[in-house]
């Protein structure tokens, strides 16, 4: 099955019957055609976390969307404080595209980055690698 058909969380992670992480992602139309995948939310509960988990859940994205040609960028807002997810998604080749102000509106700083992945084939036929950690 092709992410085309899949809208809402593509993966999560079980501890016995606790879920300890999840990752939620929907499809949005690119303009000029594809399509692009938002990553609404990647979690896992802290017990949990450094264990591999959401690398594990984010590769597992990445793998689904690079089965489909049509999916051509993924990209996720993150809090401009959260040095940590900051970091995580850099180690996928995820880059900071972007800033918006005042994003979220209940918590301090109100502004996010932009992080976006290209999964356009680059010069040489191959996507862009990603660590596996």
């Amino acid at each position: 099955m092709g992410v085309n058909n899949v809208v809402g969380i593509l993966g999560n992670t079980y501890y016995g019957d606790i879920c300890v992480g999840a990752i939620a992602c929907r499809q949005e139309k690119r303009d000029g055609g594809g399509v692009k995948l938002y990553i609404m939310t990647l979690g896992v509960l802290a017990p949990y976390r450094r264990l591999g988990i959401g690398s594990k859940l984010l590769q597992h994205c990445l793998d689904i969307c690079r089965q489909d040609p049509g999916i051509w960028e993924i990209y996720l807002h993150v809090q401009t404080n959260n040095d940590e997810a900051i970091a995580f998604y850099k180690k996928f080749g995820f880059e900071i595209s972007g800033i918006i102000h005042n994003y979220y509106k209940r918590i301090v700083p109100p502004d996010c980055y932009v992080l976006s992945k290209s999964l356009v084939p680059q010069a040489g036929g191959s996507s862009s690698s990603t660590s596996t950690s």
